[in-house]
């Protein structure tokens, strides 16, 4: 074998490791106890104006601090090199554009003077922003979704280089190698074809498609989940096999 194939090895069998520990991670990116929609009660008495502002107040801190940590969790994914510059960027954008609607509400809501206009003003938080019910799910699903894009990009880049280590292997071991590189290549494009669904799912989710049939959006969500969790399991099988392949070939 040559110099080069073994170089080649060396890089395989540390990739191998780092892909089942991240595809394994994923599962965390989406803190469903943390998604609950939460609404403050509205229990003010009829003309109290401050009590409806400071509620509203209220919920709008709450999802402020929830985008923060969303946003944390975004610049740790690209610290350890999960997503690129360019999908955290995206991400960021949206949490600022929600972060920014939310303070331009309360701006808003602070200077209201009749109950109608804070009740009004309250009642946007959810119907305009639905950062519970769409926002943070589907920020969330999209950075885990950026996680997979970049393991499944990595494992395909890596289909040439194994094939062209298989063939100098020894012939007793060329058999399973191949078995082995025929479910990888399977399980690669498996996850590709549930990440391109996950990838239509996405820009549907809004809170007008929420506020329009809150049900159905449900559904879509689900298949979000499903699609995501699916291709999850095919990388992390692929991972397997990657890891099989350069064990054997070392």
């Amino acid at each position: 074998m040559t110099k080069t194939i073994v170089s080649m090895l060396h890089l395989l069998r540390r990739f191998s490791i780092s892909s089942i520990l991240a595809v394994l991670a994923l599962g965390i990116l989406v803190p469903t106890a943390a998604l609950a929609a939460s609404a403050s009660p509205q229990k003010c008495a009829a003309g109290d104006v401050a009590c409806v502002i400071a509620f509203g107040d209220q919920d709008i801190a709450v999802r402020q601090t929830a985008l923060t940590t969303l946003s944390g969790k975004i610049t740790a994914q690209l610290n350890k090199n999960n997503i690129t510059s360019d999908q955290a960027n995206v991400l960021q954008a949206d949490v600022t554009t929600n972060q920014t609607g939310l303070a331009t509400l309360k701006v808003t809501l602070d200077a209201e003077t009749t109950m109608k206009a804070a009740r009004h003003d309250v009642q946007n938080i959810f119907l305009v922003f639905r950062i519970f019910a769409v926002v943070l799910p589907r920020d969330y699903h999209q950075l885990h979704l950026d996680v997979e894009i970049n393991i499944k990009t990595r494992l395909k880049n890596l289909e040439p280089v194994l094939q062209q280590a298989i063939n100098s292997a020894p012939s007793g071991n060329q058999a399973q190698l191949n078995a082995l590189f025929s479910d990888y290549e399977t399980q690669v494009a498996a996850a590709e074809t549930q990440i391109d669904t996950a990838q239509t799912i996405i820009p549907t989710l809004t809170p007008a498609s929420f506020n329009t049939n809150p049900a159905a959006y449900k559904v879509t969500l689900s298949n979000l989940t499903a699609a995501e969790k699916a291709a999850n399991q095919d990388l992390h099988q692929a991972a397997k096999d990657l890891d099989k392949i350069t064990k054997l070939l070392k």
